[in-house]
């Protein structure tokens, strides 16, 4: 078998002598950079390929997230594991995010860790991209291979056993509280109990002993003592959902009880103590409701330990087939077939609701028509009706100049208008806003769009530029001028 190399880049001697050692006895061939100079002439050496590179994220003359980015432009199929302090475990999260196979912590104190790691990336990895999707699914989170919520999951299950708070965001009905349980069953809290709490189903009034409890005669009806939530997860998992719609009054309280872990509940004297890892969901924007002072900044940075994204599922529509065959076996028992027709429906809706109204929609139709092979037909009219209809953007256009329902040209009409719309609404009021700035940056987004493309198109094509020109209709020149490669 020939042997993988492997590119090291860190600019400390004793780590790249260290991961030589290593990886020799693991029978590699293992190529070193210092300086991220190094790492750019080697990777643009064709004479060599790298099946895997570990890199520090922090050099002197570079920055590991954009040497990540130009290994992956130029050699897609090569993994990447950053190497990174604790300090800086946002930024590895991001590296992941960006494409980054996993993370490893220095000081690189437990080997067994490390070395399990490392062998995951030199071993062929879709037997575990498919043991990571059976234990999602045992939560309730089904995806595809090719989804991005493969991408969102690998990392939730390396933040699961760090003692560090997750912030979930994401669309009413993507599955934020099953991400939640996912986390925690794959936690080291895993045995200890997981209390959900709906931070906008309770009334301000209640809220408070909700939360913290009470003791007898606190208030009228208080005829004996209960505990609050902080009690009854304690050294398990408290999860937040919708913790935009906590008022300011309790937030000063939350923030509070996440920094020293101390709580009094109402009517009480005592100072009771928890150990509790908090994630919290929300579907707003708490940035945009800090500046609105509506949310208090020092209890966001406290809570967004690391930020989890869930996609919406009309950005994820290869999922909607594993998702509906999922759920029907699930509830008959049997496998239940969904003729294409059926499939091709449920893809072209846009889902506001999300994963629940795609379950809503399945369960009314299978309880309706109790049929064995769901059809078009079967589904509801309304449904059918939307998911038909030429998606038209700000004003009415001619037939023959619409894309085709389903086009790559009408996904990007869509997108390109819920920017706009998403832009505009999270602007509060034109008074304070830098124009200049503002079309500056968008001329900007046109070249990060442009890389964008060219790096997903290298991966498809595994790094050959004469195809990749071909399918886009580019020069090669054209692939490096977008890539800013000079030359």
């Amino acid at each position: 078998m020939e042997p993988k190399r492997i590119l090291i880049v860190d600019d400390e001697t004793e780590v790249t002598t260290f991961f030589t050692y290593f990886l020799q006895r693991k029978n590699c061939e293992v190529v070193v950079a210092n300086t991220g100079k190094e790492v750019k002439r080697l990777l643009h050496d064709t004479s060599l390929s790298f099946q895997a590179a570990l890199v520090d994220l922090k050099l002197p003359d570079a920055d590991g997230l954009e040497l990540l980015r130009e290994i992956k432009a130029t050699h897609p199929a090569c993994e990447v594991l950053i190497m990174t302090g604790y300090s800086t475990i946002k930024s590895a999260v991001t590296a992941m995010q960006w494409g980054a196979k996993d993370y490893l912590e220095k000081p690189f104190d437990d080997l067994d860790s490390l070395e399990q790691v490392i062998d995951s990336v030199l071993s062929a990895s879709a037997k575990q991209k498919d043991d990571l999707s059976q234990e999602a699914a045992q939560y309730g989170i089904v995806y595809s291979s090719e989804s991005p919520m493969a991408q969102v999951t690998a990392i939730a299950k390396k933040l699961a056993k760090k003692a560090i708070h997750v912030l979930i965001e994401g669309e009413t009905g993507t599955g934020k509280e099953l991400m939640a349980r996912f986390l925690h069953g794959a936690s080291n809290r895993a045995q200890q109990p997981f209390v959900a709490f709906n931070c906008g189903a309770v009334p301000e009034s209640l809220l408070e002993s909700e939360l913290f409890g009470f003791e007898k005669g606190a208030f009228t009806g208080a005829i004996k003592s209960r505990k609050g939530l902080f009690e009854l997860a304690h050294n398990g998992t408290l999860f937040l959902d919708e913790i935009g719609e906590a008022p300011l009054s309790i937030q000063v309280k939350l923030l509070r009880t996440l920094e020293t872990g101390e709580f009094m509940r109402v009517g009480g004297e005592q100072v009771g103590q928890s150990n509790i890892r908090f994630i919290s969901a929300t579907n707003r924007n708490l940035e945009h409701e800090v500046e609105m002072n509506r949310f208090r900044s020092d209890l966001l940075y406290r809570l967004e330990g690391i930020k989890l994204a869930i996609p919406p599922l009309r950005e994820r529509t290869c999922d909607i087939p594993a998702i509906a065959h999922y759920y029907l076996q699930k509830r008959s028992g049997t496998a239940c077939e969904i003729e294409p027709d059926a499939l091709e429906l449920l893809q072209r809706y846009d889902w506001p609701g999300n994963v629940r109204q795609l379950l809503n929609v399945l369960n009314q139709t299978i309880a309706l028509h109790e049929c064995e092979r769901l059809r078009a037909e079967h589904l509801p009219a309304q449904l059918r009706q939307k998911a038909t209809q030429p998606k038209l953007q700000g004003r009415e256009q001619p037939a023959e100049d619409q894309p085709q329902p389903g086009s790559i040209e009408q996904a990007i009409e869509r997108e390109c208008a819920r920017f706009v719309e998403s832009l505009t609404r999270n602007i509060p009021s034109i008074d304070g806003i830098d124009f200049e700035y503002l079309q500056k940056r968008i001329k900007l987004l046109e070249g990060e769009i442009g890389r964008a493309i060219i790096e997903k198109g290298l991966s498809e094509t595994k790094g050959d530029r004469q195809l990749l020109s071909k399918k886009l209709n580019i020069t090669k020149r054209t692939i490096r001028y977008i890539l800013n490669e000079k030359g």
